[in-house]
């Protein structure tokens, strides 16, 4: 009997220890799951939006992941406003973000598995200086939220006040008011979140560019009766650069050599010199530009050179294009976007896949493949991209675009492949 009762007590003191490791087995686990805030921009001017995006990552499986989420974030009320941004809903009795200033980012979110609702806001303590934003999604099929390539669930927009002062500040995850719920319906204690760190305040100073190009102390030439695009560069005092064109009033030192901006377009209408002025509240940058007869050999350089420089896509309208899928070698690539008819592809994604050296002049603020640099490349919500037709100049890679499916297949060459 004594015997017995000694194995009992063995075996349940097993089966606890046991469970004990399941415990700290899952807890591990669970504390792999990320709950994480990005933003497009780490850099702000005061009237400037930024798409604030958030994202569920490293779930560890598919039963002890969570099913639904209900995120609460965090930001500086002095900072930022929803002004614009969100409506009142009669139906929900509640403001909720417009149609047009969320978005579903990804692909593998936009199905009926899911069920995302529109963010809205709250405050819940008016006297933390601070205001919130909620938002929810949920697996319909009972499943656990998830997408391979550990992409966003939603997007939305808040803007920088229009008169703040130059500081860091961040939009946070309140874990105490956020509730992850697993498949089972027991709730998900222990994650990890990632907040959204930016810089906001007025640039030290503006440069005006043409296209995406470096600044330059150079006068822009132009030909008699040609336009030219030019873009307003704010740099603020840590290094940091963000386009401020359709925030900045534009004109002109003589409207009889070049017309008078609109939001940096400029056609030359008279031989001469003129300079082209862009005040972004109180800073202000100018440039000179230069008009020449058609065929000076003054414009031949700079044909060449500027060719193919074209405007910078609209960060909302980008961020809602069509998402197409990108093979590279036959593994897949993160995923592009079609915008007005062109396929922009993620470079860093792209050039791994090829086994290309991808490095960044720091000078330049470029790219560099191979040693080489990159001229044109288009940066939206971190990530810079190429466009789909440059692959082949940049990589040697041959390319086949499949309309039907928005899919694009990037094979490298025989050559390549030989090497």
């Amino acid at each position: 009997m004594h015997l017995l009762r000694k194995t009992t007590m063995a075996l349940l003191s097993l089966l606890l220890l046991i469970s004990c490791f399941s415990d700290l087995s899952w807890a591990a686990e669970a504390k792999k799951i990320s709950v994480e805030v990005t933003s497009n921009y780490t850099t702000l001017v005061p009237g400037k939006s930024v798409l604030v995006s958030v994202k569920i990552s490293d779930v560890p499986s598919e039963s002890k992941g969570p099913r639904s989420a209900k995120i609460v974030l965090s930001y500086d009320e002095n900072v930022f406003t929803t002004e614009g941004n969100i409506r009142f809903d009669d139906d929900l009795g509640k403001y909720i973000w417009r149609d047009d200033t969320f978005f579903i980012p990804s692909k593998a979110y936009e199905t009926s598995d899911y069920k995302i609702e529109n963010p809205y806001p709250l405050d819940l303590n008016p006297d933390d200086g601070r205001r919130e934003v909620v938002l929810s999604i949920l697996n319909q099929n009972n499943k656990t939220i998830g997408s391979t390539a550990n992409e966003a669930f939603v997007s939305f927009y808040l803007t920088v006040k229009g008169e703040i002062k130059t500081q860091g500040t961040s939009i946070n995850i309140l874990s105490d008011e956020t509730r992850l719920e697993g498949v089972s319906g027991t709730a998900i204690l222990d994650y990890d979140t990632t907040s959204a760190h930016l810089f906001v305040g007025v640039p030290k100073k503006i440069e005006i560019v043409r296209g995406i190009l470096p600044p330059t102390s150079e006068p822009y030439k132009l030909s008699l009766n040609s336009g030219l695009e030019l873009n307003a560069l704010a740099v603020f005092d840590n290094g940091d650069t963000a386009y401020v064109t359709e925030l900045s009033s534009w004109k002109t030192t003589d409207s009889g050599v070049i017309t008078t901006p609109a939001q940096g377009n400029i056609q030359a209408v008279g031989l001469g010199s003129a300079s082209v002025i862009a005040t972004f509240g109180s800073v202000t940058g100018k440039h000179e530009v230069t008009v020449y007869p058609a065929n000076a050999p003054e414009l031949i350089e700079e044909q060449i050179a500027y060719v193919i420089v074209r405007r910078i896509p609209n960060e909302k309208s980008f961020a809602a294009a069509t998402v197409v899928q990108v093979s590279v070698n036959g593994k897949t690539a993160k995923q592009g976007r079609l915008f007005d008819g062109t396929v922009y592809v993620p470079l860093r994604s792209v050039s791994e896949l090829l086994e290309a050296n991808l490095g960044y002049d720091a000078a330049q603020k470029a790219p560099i493949i191979d040693g080489k640099p990159v001229t044109h490349f288009y940066n939206f919500s971190g990530i810079t991209y190429i466009k789909a037709r440059d692959i082949s100049s940049l990589f040697g890679a041959e390319i086949k675009w499949d309309k039907k499916r928005s899919t694009l297949t990037v094979k490298s060459s025989e050559r390549k492949q030989n090497k």
